[in-house]
């Protein structure tokens, strides 16, 4: 009797260890998938005006960051590029930059 209680004792322990395990590994699995929050596609806001591409960008839930730029070839207040490109996914939230024309350059 002596060495089926070893036995039996060793068994019971390592069920206990797998599902503490088992567990913990669920509870880390799941605490990782609900902390990316939504992801959102980037939408394309070249060739729109600060104030569109704002409009289109807070409509996909995203922020935007105006940078100025002089570019003689786009007319004032339209945007010549942006950061991350239309397409790419984005966390809720996330700031886009948007570098949008001021005209020619100062004089």
């Amino acid at each position: 009797m002596g060495f089926a209680r070893v036995v039996w004792t060793i068994a019971r322990r390592l069920i206990i260890l797998s599902i503490l395990v088992i567990a913990f590994v669920a509870s880390a699995l799941t605490t990782i998938y609900l902390s990316r929050g939504k992801e959102v596609t980037v939408p394309k806001v070249v060739g729109k005006t600060q104030t569109e591409a704002k409009k289109v960008a807070q409509a996909a839930g995203l922020r935007i960051e105006a940078i100025e730029v002089f570019d003689e070839q786009t007319p004032a207040d339209q945007v010549v590029r942006q950061e991350p490109k239309a397409g790419m996914l984005v966390k809720q939230g996330f700031t886009i930059k948007v570098y949008y024309s001021r005209g020619g350059k100062k004089s």
